[in-house]
Protein backbone atom coordinates (compact mmCIF):
# COMPACT_ATOMS: atom_id res chain seq x y z
CA UNK A 1 0.00 0.00 0.00
CA UNK A 2 1.32 3.12 -0.62
CA UNK A 3 0.10 5.75 1.73
CA UNK A 4 -0.29 4.06 5.08
CA UNK A 5 -0.23 5.92 8.49
CA UNK A 6 -0.66 9.73 8.37
CA UNK A 7 0.23 9.63 4.37
CA UNK A 8 3.80 7.93 4.07
CA UNK A 9 5.45 9.76 0.98
CA UNK A 10 5.49 8.29 -2.51
CA UNK A 11 8.45 7.52 -4.42
CA UNK A 12 6.69 7.43 -8.05
CA UNK A 13 3.70 8.83 -9.13
CA UNK A 14 0.40 6.30 -9.57
CA UNK A 15 -2.13 7.17 -12.19
CA UNK A 16 -5.32 8.42 -10.71
CA UNK A 17 -8.12 5.99 -9.74
CA UNK A 18 -11.27 6.60 -10.50
CA UNK A 19 -14.73 5.02 -8.81
CA UNK A 20 -15.69 1.92 -9.34
CA UNK A 21 -18.91 0.81 -9.73
CA UNK A 22 -20.61 -2.31 -7.70
CA UNK A 23 -21.71 -4.27 -10.45
CA UNK A 24 -20.01 -6.09 -12.86
CA UNK A 25 -18.31 -3.44 -15.58
CA UNK A 26 -17.57 -3.86 -19.31
CA UNK A 27 -14.81 -2.07 -21.19
CA UNK A 28 -16.68 1.18 -20.85
CA UNK A 29 -17.55 1.41 -17.24
CA UNK A 30 -13.71 1.23 -16.69
CA UNK A 31 -12.82 4.05 -19.16
CA UNK A 32 -11.97 1.84 -21.81
CA UNK A 33 -8.72 0.28 -20.11
CA UNK A 34 -8.54 -3.51 -18.99
CA UNK A 35 -9.12 -3.83 -15.11
CA UNK A 36 -6.09 -6.39 -13.61
CA UNK A 37 -5.82 -7.49 -9.55
CA UNK A 38 -2.08 -7.58 -9.42
CA UNK A 39 -2.00 -10.41 -5.98
CA UNK A 40 0.77 -10.72 -3.37
CA UNK A 41 -0.52 -13.89 -1.66
CA UNK A 42 1.69 -12.87 1.76
CA UNK A 43 1.02 -10.15 3.67
CA UNK A 44 1.85 -6.38 2.80
CA UNK A 45 4.85 -6.07 4.80
CA UNK A 46 6.42 -8.90 2.35
CA UNK A 47 4.97 -7.60 -0.44
CA UNK A 48 6.46 -4.50 -0.54
CA UNK A 49 9.62 -5.75 0.21
CA UNK A 50 9.26 -7.71 -3.04
CA UNK A 51 10.89 -6.37 -6.14
CA UNK A 52 9.75 -9.18 -8.38
CA UNK A 53 5.83 -8.05 -8.00
CA UNK A 54 6.64 -4.45 -7.91
CA UNK A 55 8.48 -4.69 -11.24
CA UNK A 56 5.19 -6.11 -12.70
CA UNK A 57 3.17 -3.55 -11.23
CA UNK A 58 5.53 -0.74 -12.37
CA UNK A 59 5.56 -2.20 -16.15
CA UNK A 60 1.88 -2.01 -16.21
CA UNK A 61 1.99 1.18 -15.03
CA UNK A 62 3.56 2.52 -17.26
CA UNK A 63 1.54 0.71 -20.39
CA UNK A 64 -2.24 2.66 -21.32
CA UNK A 65 -5.11 1.09 -21.06
CA UNK A 66 -4.68 -0.97 -17.92
CA UNK A 67 -6.44 0.00 -14.63
CA UNK A 68 -4.08 -1.75 -11.87
CA UNK A 69 -5.79 -2.87 -8.39
CA UNK A 70 -3.40 -4.22 -5.54
CA UNK A 71 -4.26 -6.86 -3.20
CA UNK A 72 -2.47 -8.17 0.01
CA UNK A 73 -2.93 -11.35 2.26
CA UNK A 74 -5.13 -10.60 5.32
CA UNK A 75 -4.44 -13.45 7.72
CA UNK A 76 -7.43 -12.73 9.95
CA UNK A 77 -9.73 -12.07 6.61
CA UNK A 78 -8.17 -15.64 5.46
CA UNK A 79 -8.47 -13.76 2.26
CA UNK A 80 -6.73 -10.83 -0.11
CA UNK A 81 -7.72 -7.64 0.61
CA UNK A 82 -7.49 -4.47 -1.62
CA UNK A 83 -5.39 -1.52 -0.88
CA UNK A 84 -7.42 0.67 -3.54
CA UNK A 85 -10.74 1.08 -3.81
CA UNK A 86 -12.06 -2.18 -2.26
CA UNK A 87 -13.11 -3.69 -5.72
CA UNK A 88 -14.14 -7.32 -5.47
CA UNK A 89 -11.21 -9.52 -6.89
CA UNK A 90 -14.25 -12.06 -8.56
CA UNK A 91 -14.78 -8.70 -10.85
CA UNK A 92 -11.33 -7.79 -12.50
CA UNK A 93 -11.41 -9.45 -15.65
CA UNK A 94 -7.66 -11.14 -15.40
CA UNK A 95 -6.04 -11.73 -11.98
CA UNK A 96 -2.43 -11.84 -11.80
CA UNK A 97 -1.19 -14.14 -8.41
CA UNK A 98 2.37 -13.66 -7.64
CA UNK A 99 3.56 -16.66 -6.40
CA UNK A 100 7.07 -16.55 -4.42
CA UNK A 101 7.02 -19.80 -1.97
CA UNK A 102 5.30 -22.68 -1.87
CA UNK A 103 2.94 -21.28 1.07
CA UNK A 104 1.59 -19.42 -1.59
CA UNK A 105 -0.57 -22.18 -2.44
CA UNK A 106 -2.54 -22.77 0.40
CA UNK A 107 -3.57 -19.03 0.45
CA UNK A 108 -4.28 -19.18 -3.34
CA UNK A 109 -6.69 -21.93 -2.53
CA UNK A 110 -8.57 -20.09 0.42
CA UNK A 111 -8.60 -16.79 -2.08
CA UNK A 112 -10.56 -18.31 -4.46
CA UNK A 113 -12.98 -19.89 -2.22
CA UNK A 114 -13.39 -16.62 -0.53
CA UNK A 115 -14.49 -14.79 -3.92
CA UNK A 116 -16.58 -17.57 -4.88
CA UNK A 117 -14.45 -18.96 -7.78
CA UNK A 118 -13.99 -22.13 -8.55
CA UNK A 119 -11.25 -23.75 -7.05
CA UNK A 120 -10.70 -25.95 -10.74
CA UNK A 121 -9.91 -23.65 -13.99
CA UNK A 122 -11.83 -26.34 -16.31
CA UNK A 123 -15.22 -25.25 -14.26
CA UNK A 124 -14.75 -21.27 -15.05
CA UNK A 125 -15.96 -20.81 -18.25
CA UNK A 126 -15.51 -16.98 -18.56
CA UNK A 127 -13.97 -14.49 -17.37
CA UNK A 128 -11.78 -13.74 -15.35
CA UNK A 129 -8.67 -15.26 -16.98
CA UNK A 130 -6.19 -16.70 -13.60
CA UNK A 131 -2.46 -16.77 -14.31
CA UNK A 132 0.23 -16.61 -12.12
CA UNK A 133 3.77 -15.30 -12.58
CA UNK A 134 6.60 -15.28 -10.29
CA UNK A 135 9.58 -17.39 -8.82
CA UNK A 136 7.61 -20.64 -8.31
CA UNK A 137 6.76 -20.27 -11.99
CA UNK A 138 9.63 -21.30 -13.39
CA UNK A 139 10.34 -24.10 -10.58
CA UNK A 140 7.53 -25.97 -10.13
CA UNK A 141 4.09 -24.73 -10.38
CA UNK A 142 2.20 -28.04 -11.02
CA UNK A 143 1.04 -28.68 -7.53
CA UNK A 144 -1.49 -25.23 -8.55
CA UNK A 145 -1.82 -25.92 -12.32
CA UNK A 146 -5.34 -27.40 -12.07
CA UNK A 147 -6.73 -23.57 -11.05
CA UNK A 148 -5.09 -21.53 -13.09
CA UNK A 149 -5.45 -20.34 -16.42
CA UNK A 150 -1.85 -20.16 -17.84
CA UNK A 151 1.45 -19.21 -16.47
CA UNK A 152 4.52 -16.86 -17.38
CA UNK A 153 7.17 -18.62 -17.12
CA UNK A 154 10.37 -16.26 -16.43
CA UNK A 155 11.22 -12.69 -15.73
CA UNK A 156 8.52 -10.34 -16.41
CA UNK A 157 10.83 -8.07 -18.18
CA UNK A 158 10.90 -10.19 -21.16
CA UNK A 159 7.20 -10.28 -22.06
CA UNK A 160 4.88 -10.24 -20.08
CA UNK A 161 3.56 -6.83 -20.71
CA UNK A 162 3.34 -8.31 -24.15
CA UNK A 163 0.56 -11.15 -22.61
CA UNK A 164 -1.44 -8.23 -21.28
CA UNK A 165 -1.77 -6.15 -24.04
CA UNK A 166 -3.14 -8.83 -26.10
CA UNK A 167 -5.59 -9.97 -23.77
CA UNK A 168 -6.68 -6.13 -23.05
CA UNK A 169 -7.53 -5.85 -26.69
CA UNK A 170 -8.96 -9.30 -26.92
CA UNK A 171 -11.06 -8.46 -23.59
CA UNK A 172 -12.19 -4.90 -25.01
CA UNK A 173 -13.04 -6.30 -28.25
CA UNK A 174 -15.70 -8.77 -25.98
CA UNK A 175 -13.75 -11.92 -26.93
CA UNK A 176 -14.28 -14.59 -24.84
CA UNK A 177 -11.68 -16.20 -22.55
CA UNK A 178 -11.46 -19.12 -24.22
CA UNK A 179 -10.21 -17.30 -27.34
CA UNK A 180 -7.46 -15.14 -25.56
CA UNK A 181 -6.20 -18.07 -23.84
CA UNK A 182 -5.78 -19.64 -27.71
CA UNK A 183 -4.20 -16.36 -29.58
CA UNK A 184 -1.36 -16.57 -26.35
CA UNK A 185 -0.57 -19.80 -26.24
CA UNK A 186 2.49 -19.44 -28.20
CA UNK A 187 3.80 -16.46 -26.65
CA UNK A 188 7.21 -17.12 -25.15
CA UNK A 189 6.82 -18.15 -21.74
CA UNK A 190 3.29 -18.72 -21.62
CA UNK A 191 1.93 -22.10 -20.22
CA UNK A 192 -1.50 -23.41 -20.80
CA UNK A 193 -2.38 -26.42 -18.33
CA UNK A 194 -2.25 -29.52 -20.43
CA UNK A 195 0.44 -28.08 -23.01
CA UNK A 196 2.52 -30.69 -24.23
CA UNK A 197 5.14 -28.33 -25.42
CA UNK A 198 8.13 -27.73 -22.86
CA UNK A 199 7.81 -23.95 -22.44
CA UNK A 200 11.20 -22.01 -22.13
CA UNK A 201 11.96 -19.77 -19.00
CA UNK A 202 12.30 -16.16 -20.45
CA UNK A 203 15.38 -14.02 -18.94
CA UNK A 204 16.08 -10.19 -19.27
CA UNK A 205 19.60 -9.30 -20.17
CA UNK A 206 21.90 -7.08 -22.22
CA UNK A 207 25.03 -7.83 -23.37
CA UNK A 208 27.79 -8.51 -21.48
CA UNK A 209 25.45 -9.76 -18.59
CA UNK A 210 23.82 -6.28 -17.64
CA UNK A 211 21.10 -6.16 -15.53
CA UNK A 212 20.12 -3.34 -17.86
CA UNK A 213 16.62 -2.07 -15.78
CA UNK A 214 17.39 -3.15 -12.00
CA UNK A 215 14.31 -3.40 -10.14
CA UNK A 216 13.63 -1.09 -6.93
CA UNK A 217 10.85 -0.12 -5.10
CA UNK A 218 7.54 1.35 -6.41
CA UNK A 219 6.40 1.86 -2.67
CA UNK A 220 8.16 2.95 0.50
CA UNK A 221 6.30 2.00 3.87
CA UNK A 222 7.06 1.54 7.27
CA UNK A 223 5.42 -1.71 7.18
CA UNK A 224 8.06 -3.67 4.71
CA UNK A 225 10.71 -6.01 6.62
CA UNK A 226 13.01 -3.48 5.53
CA UNK A 227 11.68 -0.29 6.47
CA UNK A 228 11.11 3.08 5.55
CA UNK A 229 13.73 1.51 2.58
CA UNK A 230 14.07 2.05 -1.14
CA UNK A 231 15.03 -1.06 -2.65
CA UNK A 232 17.41 -1.60 -5.29
CA UNK A 233 18.90 -4.59 -7.18
CA UNK A 234 22.40 -4.77 -7.52
CA UNK A 235 22.57 -7.91 -9.51
CA UNK A 236 20.43 -11.21 -10.23
CA UNK A 237 21.67 -15.10 -10.04
CA UNK A 238 24.84 -16.00 -8.93
CA UNK A 239 27.87 -17.87 -10.51
CA UNK A 240 28.36 -19.62 -7.17
CA UNK A 241 26.21 -22.63 -7.90
CA UNK A 242 25.72 -24.08 -4.72
CA UNK A 243 24.21 -27.11 -4.98
CA UNK A 244 21.01 -26.51 -2.73
CA UNK A 245 20.16 -23.66 -3.89
CA UNK A 246 17.18 -23.28 -6.74
CA UNK A 247 18.44 -20.00 -7.17
CA UNK A 248 22.01 -19.89 -8.16
CA UNK A 249 20.54 -22.35 -11.27
CA UNK A 250 17.00 -21.13 -12.68
CA UNK A 251 18.32 -17.43 -12.64
CA UNK A 252 21.22 -17.59 -14.37
CA UNK A 253 23.24 -16.27 -15.63
CA UNK A 254 24.14 -13.99 -13.14
CA UNK A 255 23.82 -10.38 -14.68
CA UNK A 256 24.93 -7.22 -12.50
CA UNK A 257 23.64 -3.57 -12.25
CA UNK A 258 25.33 -0.96 -13.51
CA UNK A 259 26.69 2.07 -11.28
CA UNK A 260 25.52 4.48 -12.97
CA UNK A 261 22.39 2.73 -13.75
CA UNK A 262 21.97 2.59 -9.59
CA UNK A 263 22.87 6.25 -9.24
CA UNK A 264 19.87 7.78 -11.45
CA UNK A 265 17.57 5.82 -9.52
CA UNK A 266 18.38 7.15 -6.43
CA UNK A 267 18.82 10.92 -7.55
CA UNK A 268 15.39 10.26 -9.32
CA UNK A 269 13.78 8.88 -6.68
CA UNK A 270 15.58 10.92 -3.49
CA UNK A 271 14.96 8.58 -0.84
CA UNK A 272 16.25 8.99 2.97
CA UNK A 273 17.24 4.82 3.15
CA UNK A 274 18.31 2.77 0.67
CA UNK A 275 18.13 -1.16 0.65
CA UNK A 276 21.04 -3.06 -1.39
CA UNK A 277 19.22 -6.38 -2.98
CA UNK A 278 20.99 -8.99 -4.33
CA UNK A 279 23.06 -12.63 -3.86
CA UNK A 280 26.73 -12.03 -2.68
CA UNK A 281 26.68 -7.81 -2.92
CA UNK A 282 29.87 -8.60 -2.15
CA UNK A 283 30.84 -9.88 -5.39
CA UNK A 284 29.66 -6.39 -7.19
CA UNK A 285 32.83 -4.61 -8.15
CA UNK A 286 31.09 -0.81 -7.61
CA UNK A 287 29.71 -1.96 -4.19
CA UNK A 288 32.06 0.18 -2.14
CA UNK A 289 32.11 3.25 -4.34
CA UNK A 290 28.35 2.86 -4.54
CA UNK A 291 28.14 3.02 -0.75
CA UNK A 292 30.38 5.83 -0.34
CA UNK A 293 28.80 7.76 -2.58
CA UNK A 294 25.16 7.49 -0.62
CA UNK A 295 27.09 8.24 2.62
CA UNK A 296 28.41 11.78 1.49
CA UNK A 297 24.75 12.11 0.63
CA UNK A 298 23.84 11.17 4.02
CA UNK A 299 21.70 8.19 2.71
CA UNK A 300 20.99 5.51 5.18
CA UNK A 301 21.98 1.98 3.47
CA UNK A 302 21.13 -1.74 4.79
CA UNK A 303 22.61 -4.83 2.74
CA UNK A 304 20.61 -7.79 2.38
CA UNK A 305 23.53 -10.08 1.82
CA UNK A 306 27.34 -10.75 2.13
CA UNK A 307 29.88 -12.89 1.74
CA UNK A 308 32.24 -13.58 4.33
CA UNK A 309 35.28 -13.67 1.79
CA UNK A 310 34.07 -10.86 0.27
CA UNK A 311 34.72 -8.86 3.75
CA UNK A 312 38.16 -7.49 5.01
CA UNK A 313 38.90 -5.10 8.09
CA UNK A 314 38.55 -1.76 6.52
CA UNK A 315 35.85 -2.78 4.58
CA UNK A 316 34.13 -3.81 8.23
CA UNK A 317 34.87 -0.18 9.51
CA UNK A 318 33.49 1.76 6.54
CA UNK A 319 30.01 -0.15 7.31
CA UNK A 320 30.05 0.04 10.98
CA UNK A 321 30.76 4.15 10.75
CA UNK A 322 27.79 4.33 8.55
CA UNK A 323 25.82 2.84 11.03
CA UNK A 324 25.36 -0.98 10.51
CA UNK A 325 24.75 -2.56 13.80
CA UNK A 326 24.29 -6.26 12.57
CA UNK A 327 25.42 -8.64 9.63
CA UNK A 328 24.61 -11.92 8.24
CA UNK A 329 26.96 -14.49 6.98
CA UNK A 330 26.09 -18.08 5.62
CA UNK A 331 28.04 -20.92 6.86
CA UNK A 332 25.22 -23.64 5.29
CA UNK A 333 26.71 -27.49 5.79
CA UNK A 334 27.77 -27.89 9.63
CA UNK A 335 30.80 -29.31 8.82
CA UNK A 336 33.89 -28.74 6.16
CA UNK A 337 33.00 -32.04 4.29
CA UNK A 338 29.26 -30.94 3.92
CA UNK A 339 30.46 -27.61 2.78
CA UNK A 340 32.27 -29.10 0.25
CA UNK A 341 29.67 -31.44 -1.13
CA UNK A 342 27.41 -28.72 -1.97
CA UNK A 343 30.34 -26.47 -3.33
CA UNK A 344 29.64 -23.74 -0.87
CA UNK A 345 33.63 -22.10 -1.20
CA UNK A 346 34.23 -21.29 2.75
CA UNK A 347 37.61 -20.53 3.80
CA UNK A 348 36.76 -21.06 7.65
CA UNK A 349 40.34 -19.18 8.39
CA UNK A 350 39.03 -16.25 6.75
CA UNK A 351 35.66 -17.10 8.11
CA UNK A 352 37.05 -16.36 11.76
CA UNK A 353 39.04 -13.59 11.09
CA UNK A 354 35.95 -11.48 9.74
CA UNK A 355 34.24 -12.56 13.00
CA UNK A 356 36.85 -11.38 15.10
CA UNK A 357 36.84 -8.06 13.32
CA UNK A 358 33.37 -7.54 13.62
CA UNK A 359 33.88 -8.52 17.23
CA UNK A 360 36.28 -5.49 17.57
CA UNK A 361 34.47 -2.71 16.09
CA UNK A 362 31.45 -3.51 18.08
CA UNK A 363 28.87 -5.17 15.82
CA UNK A 364 26.06 -5.71 18.15
CA UNK A 365 25.01 -8.86 16.60
CA UNK A 366 25.82 -11.71 14.00
CA UNK A 367 23.16 -13.93 12.74
CA UNK A 368 24.70 -17.17 10.90
CA UNK A 369 22.75 -19.33 8.62
CA UNK A 370 23.24 -23.42 8.40
CA UNK A 371 21.46 -25.66 6.96
CA UNK A 372 20.10 -29.02 8.47
CA UNK A 373 19.16 -32.53 6.71
CA UNK A 374 21.87 -32.38 3.85
CA UNK A 375 22.38 -35.92 2.44
CA UNK A 376 25.02 -37.72 4.18
CA UNK A 377 25.06 -35.88 7.04
CA UNK A 378 26.42 -38.04 10.11
CA UNK A 379 27.83 -37.76 13.80
CA UNK A 380 31.36 -36.96 11.95
CA UNK A 381 29.93 -33.88 10.92
CA UNK A 382 28.12 -32.84 14.00
CA UNK A 383 31.16 -33.62 15.72
CA UNK A 384 33.15 -31.09 13.62
CA UNK A 385 30.26 -28.70 14.46
CA UNK A 386 31.20 -28.78 18.22
CA UNK A 387 34.46 -27.74 17.28
CA UNK A 388 33.51 -25.24 15.14
CA UNK A 389 30.81 -23.78 17.89
CA UNK A 390 34.08 -23.36 20.72
CA UNK A 391 36.31 -21.93 17.91
CA UNK A 392 33.32 -19.15 17.18
CA UNK A 393 33.02 -18.35 20.63
CA UNK A 394 37.17 -18.23 21.31
CA UNK A 395 36.68 -15.69 17.93
CA UNK A 396 34.27 -13.69 19.37
CA UNK A 397 35.84 -13.35 22.91
CA UNK A 398 39.50 -12.37 21.77
CA UNK A 399 38.06 -9.31 19.34
CA UNK A 400 36.54 -7.97 21.73
CA UNK A 401 40.47 -7.92 23.57
CA UNK A 402 39.25 -7.84 27.89
CA UNK A 403 36.11 -4.82 26.79
CA UNK A 404 32.85 -5.41 28.11
CA UNK A 405 31.80 -4.93 24.70
CA UNK A 406 31.37 -6.59 21.16
CA UNK A 407 29.26 -9.34 19.44
CA UNK A 408 26.64 -9.55 22.05
CA UNK A 409 24.95 -12.46 20.70
CA UNK A 410 25.40 -14.61 18.04
CA UNK A 411 22.21 -15.65 16.40
CA UNK A 412 22.53 -18.63 14.59
CA UNK A 413 19.42 -19.93 12.45
CA UNK A 414 18.64 -23.75 11.20
CA UNK A 415 16.79 -24.41 8.61
CA UNK A 416 16.11 -27.70 6.84
CA UNK A 417 17.40 -29.11 3.84
CA UNK A 418 14.19 -29.60 1.39
CA UNK A 419 15.69 -31.14 -2.27
CA UNK A 420 14.74 -28.53 -4.44
CA UNK A 421 13.69 -28.96 -8.42
CA UNK A 422 16.38 -27.23 -10.93
CA UNK A 423 19.27 -28.14 -8.60
CA UNK A 424 21.62 -31.11 -8.26
CA UNK A 425 19.74 -32.54 -5.36
CA UNK A 426 16.90 -32.70 -6.82
CA UNK A 427 17.34 -36.23 -6.77
CA UNK A 428 17.86 -36.61 -2.84
CA UNK A 429 15.63 -38.10 -0.66
CA UNK A 430 14.76 -35.76 2.03
CA UNK A 431 15.41 -36.79 6.11
CA UNK A 432 12.68 -37.56 7.76
CA UNK A 433 10.94 -35.40 10.34
CA UNK A 434 12.33 -37.62 13.79
CA UNK A 435 15.39 -37.12 12.03
CA UNK A 436 14.97 -33.68 11.39
CA UNK A 437 14.17 -33.43 14.99
CA UNK A 438 16.76 -35.28 16.70
CA UNK A 439 19.70 -33.01 14.43
CA UNK A 440 18.11 -29.56 15.54
CA UNK A 441 18.05 -31.21 19.45
CA UNK A 442 21.84 -31.70 18.81
CA UNK A 443 22.69 -28.09 17.62
CA UNK A 444 20.65 -26.62 19.95
CA UNK A 445 22.15 -28.59 22.91
CA UNK A 446 25.68 -27.80 21.38
CA UNK A 447 24.77 -23.96 21.55
CA UNK A 448 23.29 -24.04 24.83
CA UNK A 449 27.37 -24.78 26.12
CA UNK A 450 28.13 -21.16 25.04
CA UNK A 451 26.82 -17.84 26.36
CA UNK A 452 25.87 -15.55 23.84
CA UNK A 453 24.95 -17.93 21.03
CA UNK A 454 21.01 -17.92 20.60
CA UNK A 455 19.58 -20.92 18.46
CA UNK A 456 16.54 -21.26 16.65
CA UNK A 457 15.18 -24.05 13.74
CA UNK A 458 12.39 -23.60 11.35
CA UNK A 459 9.46 -26.87 12.09
CA UNK A 460 11.01 -29.79 10.78
CA UNK A 461 7.28 -30.70 9.78
CA UNK A 462 6.81 -27.87 8.06
CA UNK A 463 9.99 -28.27 6.03
CA UNK A 464 8.25 -31.72 5.00
CA UNK A 465 5.58 -29.79 3.79
CA UNK A 466 7.52 -27.33 1.99
CA UNK A 467 9.40 -30.50 0.35
CA UNK A 468 6.42 -32.08 -0.65
CA UNK A 469 5.36 -29.10 -2.33
CA UNK A 470 8.37 -27.96 -3.96
CA UNK A 471 8.36 -31.93 -5.60
CA UNK A 472 4.78 -32.41 -6.28
CA UNK A 473 2.76 -32.55 -9.35
CA UNK A 474 -0.97 -31.83 -10.14
CA UNK A 475 -2.00 -34.67 -7.55
CA UNK A 476 -0.84 -32.55 -4.88
CA UNK A 477 -3.66 -30.27 -5.54
CA UNK A 478 -6.23 -32.39 -3.88
CA UNK A 479 -4.29 -32.32 -1.03
CA UNK A 480 -4.76 -28.71 -1.22
CA UNK A 481 -8.24 -28.77 -1.67
CA UNK A 482 -7.92 -30.87 1.90
CA UNK A 483 -5.76 -28.69 4.01
CA UNK A 484 -7.96 -25.51 3.06
CA UNK A 485 -11.31 -27.56 4.32
CA UNK A 486 -9.50 -28.69 7.23
CA UNK A 487 -8.28 -24.97 7.98
CA UNK A 488 -4.80 -25.30 7.18
CA UNK A 489 -4.70 -28.43 9.00
CA UNK A 490 -2.10 -30.25 7.47
CA UNK A 491 -1.71 -33.38 9.74
CA UNK A 492 -5.50 -33.67 9.33
CA UNK A 493 -5.54 -32.98 5.12
CA UNK A 494 -3.15 -36.08 4.78
CA UNK A 495 -4.84 -38.56 6.88
CA UNK A 496 -7.56 -37.71 4.20
CA UNK A 497 -5.50 -37.77 1.34
CA UNK A 498 -5.46 -41.23 -1.15
CA UNK A 499 -1.64 -39.52 -1.94
CA UNK A 500 1.45 -40.73 0.09
CA UNK A 501 4.06 -37.99 1.22
CA UNK A 502 6.91 -41.14 1.55
CA UNK A 503 6.78 -40.97 -2.57
CA UNK A 504 7.44 -37.89 -2.94
CA UNK A 505 10.34 -37.45 -0.30
CA UNK A 506 11.35 -40.47 1.54
CA UNK A 507 13.66 -42.09 -1.67
CA UNK A 508 16.25 -41.81 -3.97
CA UNK A 509 15.11 -41.02 -7.13
CA UNK A 510 16.91 -42.71 -10.31
CA UNK A 511 18.72 -40.68 -12.59
CA UNK A 512 16.15 -41.73 -15.34
CA UNK A 513 13.11 -40.29 -13.46
CA UNK A 514 10.59 -37.77 -15.29
CA UNK A 515 10.06 -35.08 -13.22
CA UNK A 516 6.93 -32.63 -13.09
CA UNK A 517 9.07 -29.82 -13.43
CA UNK A 518 11.09 -31.56 -16.51
CA UNK A 519 8.02 -29.73 -18.81
CA UNK A 520 9.88 -26.27 -18.40
CA UNK A 521 13.04 -25.80 -20.10
CA UNK A 522 15.02 -23.14 -17.42
CA UNK A 523 18.20 -23.46 -19.94
CA UNK A 524 20.12 -25.67 -17.44
CA UNK A 525 20.46 -29.40 -18.75
CA UNK A 526 19.42 -32.48 -16.82
CA UNK A 527 23.07 -33.92 -17.83
CA UNK A 528 24.98 -31.46 -16.22
CA UNK A 529 22.35 -31.48 -12.99
CA UNK A 530 23.45 -35.37 -13.08
CA UNK A 531 27.01 -34.68 -13.05
CA UNK A 532 26.92 -32.21 -10.20
CA UNK A 533 25.02 -34.68 -8.25
CA UNK A 534 27.57 -37.09 -8.39
CA UNK A 535 30.30 -34.74 -7.11
CA UNK A 536 28.30 -34.14 -4.41
CA UNK A 537 29.11 -37.26 -3.07
CA UNK A 538 32.50 -37.43 -4.31
CA UNK A 539 32.85 -33.71 -2.51
CA UNK A 540 34.42 -32.01 -5.42
CA UNK A 541 34.13 -28.78 -6.04
CA UNK A 542 33.09 -26.90 -9.54
CA UNK A 543 34.25 -23.54 -10.69
CA UNK A 544 32.24 -21.03 -10.44
CA UNK A 545 30.54 -19.38 -14.01
CA UNK A 546 32.86 -17.31 -15.72
CA UNK A 547 32.02 -13.80 -16.47
CA UNK A 548 31.25 -14.32 -20.35
CA UNK A 549 28.26 -14.67 -22.49
CA UNK A 550 27.04 -18.53 -22.02
CA UNK A 551 28.03 -19.55 -25.80
CA UNK A 552 31.59 -18.94 -24.88
CA UNK A 553 31.29 -21.35 -21.67
CA UNK A 554 28.08 -23.87 -22.09
CA UNK A 555 29.07 -26.20 -19.20
CA UNK A 556 26.02 -26.07 -18.22
CA UNK A 557 23.90 -26.45 -21.15
CA UNK A 558 22.56 -22.59 -20.89
CA UNK A 559 23.61 -21.62 -24.51
CA UNK A 560 20.69 -23.76 -25.85
CA UNK A 561 18.39 -20.86 -24.49
CA UNK A 562 18.49 -17.37 -25.87
CA UNK A 563 18.42 -15.06 -23.64
CA UNK A 564 16.38 -12.09 -23.97
CA UNK A 565 16.14 -8.38 -24.03
CA UNK A 566 12.79 -7.39 -23.44
CA UNK A 567 9.85 -6.47 -25.85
Amino acid sequence: MIFVLKKRIKLMTVKPESAVHHHRPGAREWGGRLPVALVFLEEKSLALSTLGWQAVYRQLDKEEGFYLERFFWNRKEKNVVSAGFGTELSRFPLICFSLNFEGDFLNLIRTLHANSLPAYASRREGWPALMAGGPITFINPFPVLPCLDFIYVGESENGFTQTARKIKNLWLSGAEKRKALEDIAGFPGIHIPGSIEKTSRQIYSAPGRILEKPACSAFVSHQTVFRDSFLVEVNRGCHYGCRFCVAGFVYRPRRMARLDDLKDLIIENRPGKVGLMGTALTDWKDLREFLEWLKERKIKFSLSSIRADGLNEDFLKFLRSSGIRSLTLAVEGISPDLRKAVNKRFDEQNFFEVVKSISALRFNSLKLYFILGLPGEDEHDFQELEVFLERLQQTRLEGMRGRRKGIEVVRISASMFVPKPWTPLQWAAMDTQEGLERKSRAFRVLCADYKGLKFSAESAFQARIQGLLSRGDERVFDLLLLAEKAGGKWKKALTEWSGDISDYLDRTRPLDEKFPWDRLDIGVNKDYLRREWDRYWRKLSTTVCPDLDCPECGRCGMEELPVGRGI
